[in-house]
């Protein structure tokens, strides 16, 4: 890997190659940056602690106790307000905004006492080293490592002789190696984490697409019967929260196995094919087009016009596949049985698939057009429907 393509991956944390991947980097690196910006406040607040007790313990003058408990106070600030914070550049810009004061605070304490004393170096420093504790990449790094040398520099030079050469030129030689350091560190974090994100993005988009395919009936693009049992819950719970009918179809292509025995299985596997890719087409996202195995296939639908789309979709089947041509055999039909669960209702998925599968049931027996059972027949709500292909 070249300079150029380490730098590129290592200058954001946040931006990747696809807008899915960012969507997904975006929770993880939440979470990181808050923790994080935490760590780096609660860690100051713990040095603002204990610098104003030694002050008091040394005797040094009040203004390094008063500085040192109004950066406490910030730093406890930024420690709670991350917590309510979820965007990830604007928790970037609290830990930019707590170093650059922290360290402007301590050159105004500098100023204040006349001297720029080893614990003020030191402090200085330990604000650059508590830099790669928040998962910045090199782009945050280059605006708050700069901006915070410059107001170091800026105001050292702005009262010319005020203070010694030597801590001048020492302050100096730390803060330029502890930011080369730091910089570096942080470069390589921002690397390996991106890598890392990228490779649990690429595993979890392959686990989906696996649970995916396990869901589905790779003959006809229809989910199977495991989708059925796993999502049927979830499903008819939306429903019922968004107080709509869940209608439930069964229906399966009458004396299937003629075709299939006469005409051979790459046929009836077309017949299967075109059926699957046009039902699901016609219901959208409002349905579910499930096979139950062989010709049988199940439809969940949230809408009011369910009979309505089975009568455009096999008129469509009609133009695209003629059976009748393709097979040889006069008046093949679709039949189907109908039953719906009202949002005062909880569905029950044995229940609803024995209504409709008696529904269809009497259906295949008497083939009449679509039409309403009488209650000696079936339970209520529930209806038949015959259709040629």
């Amino acid at each position: 890997m070249t300079a150029k393509t380490y730098l590129a991956q290592a200058w954001s944390a946040t931006d990747f190659r696809t807008p899915e991947m960012s969507a997904y980097a975006e929770k993880l690196m939440r979470l990181d940056t808050r923790h994080g910006v935490q760590i780096l406040a609660l860690l100051m607040l713990l040095v603002q602690i204990c610098i104003p007790l030694f002050v008091l313990k040394l005797g040094l003058p009040s203004a390094h106790a008063y500085t040192y408990t109004l950066l406490g106070l910030l730093s406890l600030h930024v420690l709670i307000s991350a917590k309510f914070v979820s965007d990830v550049r604007s928790l970037q810009f609290l830990g930019i905004v707590l170093l650059t004061i922290s360290a402007m605070a301590v050159m105004f304490l500098a100023h204040s006492t006349g001297a720029l004393n080893i614990g003020m170096m030191a402090a200085i420093v330990m604000l650059f080293i508590a830099v790669p504790v928040v998962p910045w990449g090199v782009r945050e790094v280059a605006i708050v490592i700069p901006l915070t040398y410059l107001l170091l520099t800026s105001s050292l030079i702005s009262v010319p002789g005020r203070f010694d050469p030597i801590a001048f030129w020492t302050l100096q030689s730390l803060v330029l190696g502890s930011s080369l350091i730091v910089t570096v560190i942080v470069a390589r974090n921002a690397y390996t984490r991106k890598q890392d994100i990228q490779t649990r993005f690429e595993l979890e988009s392959a686990r989906k697409e696996m649970e995916l395919l396990s869901l589905q009936d790779h003959l006809t693009g229809a989910w199977n019967r495991r989708y059925l049992d796993t999502r049927f819950a979830e499903i008819a719970a939306r429903c019922k929260n968004d107080g709509e009918t869940l209608h439930v179809a069964v229906l399966d292509i009458d004396n299937f196995k003629v075709i299939n025995d006469h005409c051979g299985h790459h046929l009836a596997d077309e017949i299967l094919a075109h059926l699957g890719e046009v039902f699901i087409r016609h219901l959208g996202s409002k349905g579910r087009f499930i096979r139950l195995g062989g010709d049988e296939f199940q439809i969940l639908y949230a809408g009011d016009n369910l009979r309505e789309l089975i009568d455009d979709a096999v008129l469509e089947l009609q133009s695209k596949l003629p059976i009748a041509k393709s097979t040889g055999m006069d008046g093949v039909t679709l039949s189907a049985g109908f039953t719906s669960v009202p949002p005062n209702e909880w569905a029950d998925a044995d229940k609803v698939y024995k209504a409709a599968d008696k529904a269809l049931y009497l259906a295949k027996r008497n083939k009449v057009p679509l039409r309403e059972l009488d209650e000696s027949e079936i339970s209520a709500n529930s209806s038949t429907g015959t259709w040629k292909l």
